[in-house]
């Protein structure tokens, strides 16, 4: 005898929706209390079981967002709702995005401009700021595809998955790789296990290892090495248990070399949703630690016992395919490296995963030395459960003190390569002028026809690239597809039209590039385009975007206005993004027809607005001498530098007591 048994549940019935399962025959001896535990289970899987192809056409925003200071307003502006004054100062009235009630009632919805909570009186319905805006946003209108979705390389496993889960077994068998990993980690073979870490043999396909692409030689890569693997896992309900199980399967492998532990591979090379030690997360579990990469993650959790994660790739970045499995922790700490870069990733995660549930770690604890993430604090003897508990929230508060900000002030003046930002390696002589590429700029990049601008931007986005820099290519101009060819032949160093045998090597690597491109093509309204960068941005953790160029973007849209004003508009909308996203946006913007030899800043099209609200202008500059055709790069403008060079000519002028023979041009007191 058997009988059937239907939970009251709302809550999860919205989750997992009605199916087959609600009716599950369940045996006489099989308690109501242990039926309902594992249907929250499934529930709870199904919710982390998202389609990721729906996530790459939706901006995913956690629960737990806060919204910035004026970003509810702002997105109601761009959209064009123009909401109406509700009951405090706090509250909007705006038209429902769901429903439509009676005229009278057309205003029947409210939203609050701090939290972006909304709720409508006609349908009843209401949601967090995520729903909102995936109910407004259109998802068409973020065309973003990277290597993957123009065919290159491959976005599957490279073995069978039986096979890959015999990797681990594989370390066990090598007693003396683990006594030397233990001994310069720190790591337990414990640790290890709980991990799922193992060994196997790989190609290099590291895009920035020495014999990616650069090199130039023609010979395909045979060899493989001996690697650790590090394996990216992710949920999934097992339909085939009877009383229902919560397993994770392994989704995607890290190889790092054995040798010196650098990057070998990524298997497979385009991402897949998964992260390192993620198993370990069980459903009851509130907490969980985001670590920089496998060794702090490792050391975090075999010291705090806490379930520690990693960021998937090899960059400062989350991507948006991870974020759901975030969702179900109340606590999240966030320990990256304690420099500059690692500091200033942590509170972007922070404001992504939502602030409210959210502590940063900083390993050196207000010192002004010693190390600077979770592994080196284990090998010099730290107890990195007393620095965990030192963690602190992101601060709020509009107002701060020096005190506040003193660690922030040390880590720029301890770090100031970083300071100035990511340096070129294939235009090193750029360097010595612009110091770096770095976040919340603007740079304008011009040059006569034909002189090959989007070349050199290319070449340097790819430099940029392989230093762990997420770039946003919007070419209006030159087809996606032609302009992936350049690049990979470029990424290359040789013509691969004589040399196709190589594509698919080459392919394999130059997918793992954190390089995006926008599928907007010719004249694309300013809005759409921002639409498209804030999902970039928040998605991608992008932090260069490409603009090539503003008159293509811009064509046929100044017939009722005039084109001056409308180029002022898309500048000042620009340059509230890289200032308030904190990324760095290169416009290409053409020349004026002139007759000039050498152009110089009046020969950009445009007002001064387009030069003034610019931190860098780069000129091609093309000149005839002796010996042929001669292509130069003319910095015009570099803020940065400019600002470094006044601070120190005071530096200079105080020291050497100068400081007085400024006296008469100071105003009289």
């Amino acid at each position: 005898m058997s009988r059937y048994i239907l939970p009251i549940i709302p809550r999860i019935f919205s989750a997992v929706e009605t199916s087959n399962f609600l009716f599950k025959r369940i045996p006489n001896g099989l308690l109501t209390r242990n039926f309902t535990l594992h249907f929250v289970k499934k529930a709870a899987a199904k919710e982390l079981q998202i389609d990721l192809s729906d996530l790459n056409r939706m901006k995913f925003i956690s629960k737990h967002y806060v919204p910035k200071e004026g970003e509810v307003l702002d997105f109601l502006n761009r959209y064009h709702i123009f909401p109406k004054p509700g009951n405090n100062v706090e509250l909007r009235r705006i038209k429902c995005p769901k429903c439509r009630p009676k005229k009278i009632n057309y205003y029947s919805a409210t939203i609050n401009l701090k939290s972006g909570a909304y709720s409508c009186q006609a349908c009843m319905r209401k949601g967090n700021w995520g729903e909102y805006v995936q109910l407004i946003s259109k998802t068409d209108s973020f065309q973003i595809i990277n290597a993957t979705n123009l065919g290159l390389g491959r976005s599957s496993l490279s073995r069978p998955q039986n096979e890959i889960e015999e990797f681990s077994n594989a370390l066990l068998n090598n007693p003396e790789i683990i006594e030397n990993f233990t001994k310069d980690h720190g790591i337990t073979l414990g640790t290890l296990q709980a991990y799922k870490v193992g060994i196997a043999e790989y190609h290099n396909i590291n895009p920035a290892s020495n014999i990616s692409g650069k090199t130039g030689s023609t010979q395909k890569i045979e060899n493989k090495e001996m690697c650790f693997t590090f394996p990216r896992t992710a949920p999934f309900f097992d339909d085939s248990k009877e009383e229902g199980f919560l397993d994770s399967k392994i989704t995607r492998i890290k190889a790092c070399s054995i040798k010196n532990e650098e990057l070998v591979a990524f298997d497979p090379p385009s991402f897949v949703g998964g992260l390192f030690g993620y198993h370990l997360a069980k459903l009851e579990c509130d907490s969980i630690i985001l670590a920089g990469n496998e060794f702090d993650a490792m050391a975090v959790y075999q010291e705090t016992n806490i379930p520690t994660t990693c960021l998937p790739n090899n960059v400062y970045q989350l991507p948006l395919e991870v974020l759901p499995l975030f969702e179900r922790f109340s606590n999240i700490y966030i320990w990256l490296d304690d420099d500059v870069e690692g500091q200033g990733a942590a509170e972007k995660f922070a404001q992504k995963l939502g602030i409210d549930r959210c502590m940063i770690v900083n390993t050196r604890c207000g010192r002004l030395n010693g190390p600077i993430n979770a592994s080196q604090a284990l090998a010099t003897g730290q107890r990195l459960s007393d620095i965990l508990k030192k963690s602190k929230p992101l601060q709020h508060d509009q107002i701060i003190d020096f005190e506040n900000i003193k660690e922030a002030v040390y880590r720029e003046i301890a770090n100031p390569d970083q300071v100035c930002g990511v340096l070129s390696k294939d235009l090193p002589g750029l360097n010595k002028i612009l110091k770096g590429h770095r976040p919340g700029e603007i740079t304008i990049f011009t040059g006569p026809t034909g002189t090959g601008k989007t070349t050199i931007l290319s070449q340097l986005s790819l430099d940029y690239c392989r230093s762990g820099i997420s770039t946003l290519w919007g070419s209006f101009e030159i087809p996606n597809v032609r302009l992936a060819k350049k690049m990979l032949q470029q990424f290359a160093g040789k013509d691969l039209t004589k040399h196709p045998e190589e594509f698919a090597d080459l392919a394999e690597k130059f997918q793992q590039l954190p390089m995006y491109f926008l599928k907007f093509y010719g004249s694309t309204e300013i809005s759409t385009i921002i639409d498209a960068m804030d999902h970039a941005i928040h998605a991608f953790d992008v932090r260069h975007i490409v603009i090539d160029n503003l008159q293509f973007m811009t064509a046929d849209q100044g017939r009722y206005i005039d084109r001056w004003e409308l180029h002022d508009r898309i500048l000042s909308s620009l340059r509230r993004v890289a200032t308030e996203k904190n990324v760095h946006i290169t416009i290409v913007v053409h020349p004026r027809k002139d007759d000039k030899e050498l152009l110089d800043v009046s020969s950009i099209f445009g007002t001064a607005k387009v030069t003034q609200e610019a931190d860098n202008v780069i000129i091609l500059q093309r000149l005839e001498t002796d010996n042929g055709e001669m292509r130069l790069l003319d910095i015009r403008k570099n803020r940065f530098i400019f600002n470094l060079i006044i601070s120190q000519l005071l530096i200079i002028f105080k020291h050497f007591k100068f400081l007085d023979l400024m006296e008469p041009l100071l105003p009289s007191q």
